[in-house]
């Protein structure tokens, strides 16, 4: 992976269900739902769409917009620039997994690339939200 490349993004929704079909039906992708940490997830299907994403059931973040995930080498630098630079931090680094069917901690198959991975969600130096991605 590049650094600053986009390489995820999230759109999220109120229904599911509906945006579901919207997006299916406008672009033409199939998009498979999955819970994952107690939320329901649309996900992309990324050998189509050339990108990973999903829609998620976030009520609350719903109409504000798409999170985009850039890729970074290393996330606590990326986010040291940011801070110094304007940003804001929103959520801090964080480890990215999900439970899988018996109920066990995955750590190892995030939906961006199946690796360990972390995040962060920040604004930028204009008030826009985004993400950075990083393995370390």
């Amino acid at each position: 992976m590049k650094h600053g490349n986009v390489i995820w993004f999230e759109i999220p929704v109120i229904d599911i269900d509906r945006a579901m079909i919207f997006y299916s039906e406008m672009l033409g992708v199939t998009i498979v739902k999955q819970k994952l940490h107690k939320t329901d997830y649309g996900i992309f299907d990324k050998k189509k769409t050339g990108i990973g994403g999903v829609l998620v059931e976030r009520s609350e973040k719903a109409g504000m917009g798409v999170s985009l995930f850039f890729y970074v080498n290393v996330l606590s630098d990326a986010i040291g620039s940011a801070l110094a630079h304007g940003g804001k931090m929103v959520t801090p680094k964080t480890l990215l997994k999900h439970t899988n069917a018996e109920g066990k901690t995955v750590l190892a198959q995030n939906l961006i690339d199946n690796q360990v991975g972390y995040f962060a969600e920040l604004l930028d130096s204009e008030g826009n939200q985004l993400a950075l991605y990083s393995h370390y």
